[in-house]
């Protein structure tokens, strides 16, 4: 299975250095959660190079990493921007993490808003649908949110903090799926978490 991963942009004011950086945890994580080795390409924050290199390699599942505020890195927000062009153009599945929820929301054309309370914690969230999902126990490290009232049109919320910020959603009509929480850190959440963003996965990519 090959798979195209966002990375993030770490300044390096020493040494005058922009840096893309991944963790090393995400290359298990990506084999735990297909149930098969990944292919994994660490994508280059090069918007000018991201979709030749793309068609070249033809991913069958992109995934937006976290780590970066929207605007920190321009480089990257355009660089996923594209890789979120290419999964639509072609149907490829999509997991955004954290930060990539709220590209994925800003790229559909909805807002983000600052939250409290939702870094460096776990904490639950209920199905905002009654009756159709369990409730979960996940990791937290973000500063920025989605209010459920103000959701992109083309995603649907899967998930709530009782604050009122959604937690996950799936596109509409393609098969996308945003979680705020890090399936890759020491922590992930409990193993119901983990076996929801597996079972997604392995069916639309079967």
């Amino acid at each position: 299975m090959r798979a195209v991963i966002s990375q993030r942009v770490d300044v390096i004011d020493a040494r005058g250095e922009r840096r893309d950086a991944l963790d090393q945890a995400w290359g298990a994580t990506l084999d735990r959660l297909a149930g098969r080795p990944v292919m994994a390409l660490a994508l280059a924050n090069r918007p000018d190079a991201a979709a030749a290199l793309l068609d070249h390699w033809r991913p069958q599942w992109i995934v937006l990493s976290g780590g970066n505020d929207l605007g920190e890195a321009p480089e990257r927000d355009r660089t996923e921007g594209l890789l979120l062009d290419y999964a639509a153009a072609h149907a490829v599945p999509v997991l955004a993490v954290c930060r990539g929820m709220q590209r994925m929301q800003q790229h559909l054309g909805g807002n983000l808003v600052r939250l409290a309370g939702h870094v460096r914690c776990s904490h639950v969230v209920r199905p905002a649908a009654s009756g159709a999902l369990p409730e979960l126990t996940v990791n937290s490290y973000h500063q920025w949110g989605i209010r459920a009232d103000s959701l992109a049109t083309g995603l649907q919320a899967l998930y709530l903090h009782d604050d009122g910020s959604v937690e996950a959603a799936r596109h509409r009509s393609l098969p996308w799926l945003a979680v705020m929480w890090h399936p890759e850190r020491s922590v992930p959440g409990d193993p119901a978490a983990v076996a929801w963003l597996t079972q997604w996965l392995q069916e639309v990519s079967a």
